[in-house]
């Protein structure tokens, strides 16, 4: 279970710490611009700065560089203990999505708790929320359904309060408030729930893209996601539209090797051959193909993502 859940939390994880690295101004661009961007100034100008090695530590988190990812927020911690004490309760709520993300479950389960217990000691309202909303994850990750959907609720009642009521709004972002959704959603797939994760998902895509750029990152993620929702569902049309638009645009954004785009046209392929569009799925498992090659989960490329970052 532990293995297979791995590979999906490599999906799931990586919209939230895209969110992130919104809120924290990294916007310079696609994944590899930023860690560019980010991976220079600590270089030149911002070695001793915590908070640009938090940047740093998200995009390579983005990036699937988890090595590279750890490095930095542990130095990001380090740095701002002193720097900037309030913080360290969202540095360590990311760095438990990193762990979350290789599947190191108990680590994340560690780390999601202390922040969460920061957060509820300064009354956090929204920070509360999203550390429901990743221990949702790690419980889901454990097979804790009960607990995982028990967590995704409280978490979307406390950040997307409008979708119950829309008298009421919360401080939350756009971001936090699609990572909610996205993640009720994933606990519902769980469950076998499809035809309830379609209007939670449908409202995730109207924030998304009221938010972003129709090429961007989230929109891909969750039209994916919402094409997955549909295809289970048995809406074949709509599925190909979005699981088509999703994956084209998860490509541009992350690049060929990525593992969140590797799973994501794996589930596109078997999609397309159990629906019968062969010349599709013929093309989507070409593309796959070369897509594995360019993996930087392969030994080489760990090893040479260890030298980029300075001592």
């Amino acid at each position: 279970m532990r293995k297979i859940f791995g590979s999906l939390i490599a999906v799931l994880a990586l919209l939230a710490t895209c969110s992130s690295c919104l809120a924290q101004g990294v916007q310079t661009g696609s994944v590899p611009d930023a860690i560019r961007h980010y991976k220079a100034l600590v270089t030149r100008t911002a070695k001793d700065d915590g908070a640009t090695w938090w940047r740093l530590a998200m995009v390579y988190q983005n990036s699937a560089r988890y090595r590279d990812s750890e490095h930095a927020y542990q130095k990001a911690l380090h740095l701002l203990r002193t720097q900037q004490p309030a913080a360290i309760a969202d540095v360590m709520d990311d760095m438990g999505t990193m762990y979350l993300e290789e599947g190191r479950l108990g680590r994340a389960e560690q780390l999601e708790h202390a922040a969460l217990d920061l957060r509820q000691a300064r009354n956090d309202q929204v920070g509360i929320g999203l550390s429901w909303m990743h221990l949702a994850m790690v419980s889901l990750g454990e097979h804790h359904l009960v607990d995982a959907l028990m967590f995704a609720e409280l978490a979307v009642d406390r950040l997307v309060p409008e979708r119950k009521d829309p008298a009421k709004q919360a401080s939350a972002t756009p971001e936090q408030k699609m990572t909610a959704l996205t993640y009720l959603s994933h606990v519902l797939c769980e469950q076998g729930r499809f035809a309830d994760v379609i209007p939670v998902l449908t409202t995730a895509r109207e924030i998304a893209v009221a938010t972003y750029p129709s090429e961007s990152l989230p929109v891909a993620y969750v039209n994916f996601l919402l094409g997955r929702a549909h295809w289970k569902s048995g809406d074949l049309d709509s599925a190909a539209e979005l699981m088509t638009e999703g994956t084209h645009a998860m490509q541009a954004q992350l690049g060929w090797g990525h593992p969140t785009y590797l799973k994501a046209m794996k589930e596109y392929a078997t999609f397309l051959k159990q629906t019968h569009r062969l010349p599709e799925a013929a093309e989507a498992e070409r593309t796959l193909a070369q897509a594995r090659k360019a993996s930087p989960e392969s030994d080489a490329a760990q090893a040479q993502a260890m030298t980029v970052l300075p001592q």
